[in-house]
């Protein structure tokens, strides 16, 4: 049993324009809160992978830096992929899930194989959705900022992040407000449009994310609660009711 992690993080230079990597800051902060060493690896274009990770992030960007790190992304997702089928959870922002769906069609109509780690499948349009977003999942409300040009739609039987309350979703800007879903979750992976950043915005799937990652080491116990948790989660707290006041919710 260990008690410390390795994240990875794919390609910070280039998906990480909308402040993506906060999510990567919010989970070795509050995993370091409970006691819990973590080591943040980057890996940016041509890096070898490490031996072994325990939590993978990959953040957006627009269409040409995802064209930008493909070829190197294919090299890697095998190693990818096995990680996430052996438990390893992923968190995948926007163009970052885009590029691990199964694949991306162009707004030209040309079909590009993505990289297999989510049922889900996107199209590029012109019109973006842009906005404050709210959403209704399992594990209580969701609130965020996206920004994306897309209509992602999941395989059947795939399990969405939750119901859209207020905002676009997957279905993109021609989404009818408060109607449809947003993201993917499989098993303790999340693909997601949200940015706030998402983690920060929304910190228990933060803590859901480092269950996962540490009961893969061996860890069984919950993470708890602590003072330092406890201030910035009535943050974002406070923050979530902001944007569905907002919205009108």
């Amino acid at each position: 049993m260990t008690r410390s992690l390795t994240i990875l993080s794919l390609y910070p230079r280039q998906l990480g324009i909308n402040g993506d990597s906060g999510n990567v800051l919010a989970l070795k902060t509050r995993a370091e809160w409970r006691g819990i060493p973590v080591t943040v690896v980057e890996h940016n274009i041509g890096d070898p992978l490490p031996e072994s990770v325990d939590l993978v992030h990959i953040g957006s960007g627009p269409r040409t830096a995802q064209l930008a790190v493909q070829a190197d992304l294919a090299v890697i997702t095998p190693r990818l992929l096995a990680w996430k089928n052996s438990g390893v959870p992923v968190l995948a922002i926007a163009g970052g899930w885009q590029l691990l769906g199964t694949s991306i069609t162009e707004e030209d109509g040309t079909v590009v194989a993505a990289g297999g780690l989510f049922a889900s499948s996107s199209r590029l349009v012109g019109r973006r959705a842009v906005g404050e977003t709210v959403v209704a999942t399992a594990h209580g409300t969701v609130a965020g900022f996206e920004n994306h040009g897309a209509v992602t739609t999941l395989d059947t039987g795939a399990t969405p992040l939750g119901t859209v309350t207020s905002g676009f979703g997957n279905a993109g800007a021609a989404a009818s407000a408060g109607l449809g879903v947003e993201g993917i979750v499989d098993g303790d992976s999340i693909g997601t449009h949200l940015h706030g950043p998402f983690l920060p915005m929304n910190p228990a799937w933060a803590d859901r994310l480092l269950n996962a990652a540490l009961r893969l080491r061996g860890v069984d116990a919950e993470l708890a609660s602590n003072e330092h948790t406890a201030r910035v989660d009535d943050a974002a707290e406070k923050a979530r009711a902001a944007i569905a006041k907002r919205v009108g919710i």
